[in-house]
């Protein structure tokens, strides 16, 4: 018959219930760290360089100039596309504070889910989108895989706004757009329901959503 060590015991359930405490850790916040390993990127059937920055947390002109694409930034599927190494944070809310920003949906329109750096809205469909802020249209594109129609509007300082699964949009690439401005209304493309997935970046990086959602 086998004698265990009751302390040797007790120290390895200590051991393996920490290792198992740290990979749920490490599981939980590894959404929040920037991806350190992927240097370069295989364009897939469908891509565009504004999905595969989205999906890269990394800053599209800087895709874009690092790759020398030129006007209109086709690219194609086996196209090997090389990052800077510019992996995106979640940049702390202070930065934000100086700006006034306007709702996209209107006040009385709360958040029903936190996704990372993403608020995501459920609204009826057709519900009115406005601008957070005066800036350039620098994406108004139709089925984006992953969000759909999808609005991007740069705005001074650095910041950036993305409005994805939109329905109709008003505007186009190259627009000015007012703060307040009605850009887009509220759909499911490329959704199971009507919503909008908003997300605010800074210099390429997005802010965390429980910070941003204090910003409305």
């Amino acid at each position: 018959m086998i004698k265990f060590d009751t302390k040797l015991l007790i120290i390895l359930t200590f051991i393996i219930s920490s290792c198992s405490s740290l990979d749920v850790l490490q599981q939980s916040y590894k959404k929040f760290l920037p991806s350190r390993s992927t240097e370069s990127y295989i364009v897939q059937q469908g891509d565009s360089i504004w999905s595969i920055a989205i999906n890269f947390n990394i800053d599209s002109e800087l895709l874009i100039k690092n790759n020398n694409l030129k006007k209109p930034y086709t690219i194609y599927p086996n196209q090997k596309l090389t990052f800077s190494g510019n992996f995106a944070k979640n940049i702390p809310i202070q930065e934000s504070r100086a700006i006034t920003w306007h709702h996209p949906l209107g006040e009385e329109s709360k958040v029903a889910i936190k996704d990372d750096s993403w608020l995501i809205f459920k609204e009826p469909k057709g519900a009115p989108i406005h601008s957070i802020h005066s800036g350039k249209v620098v994406v108004s594109g139709p089925d984006i895989p992953g969000y759909g129609n999808l609005v991007m509007i740069s705005h001074p300082d650095g910041y950036l706004s993305l409005y994805a699964h939109c329905d109709k949009i008003f505007v186009e690439q190259g627009d000015d757009v007012g703060k307040g401005v009605m850009i887009a209304r509220l759909g499911n493309s490329e959704a199971a329901y009507p919503m909008l997935r908003f997300q605010l970046r800074k210099n390429g990086k997005p802010i965390k959503a429980d910070q941003l959602n204090s910003l409305f």
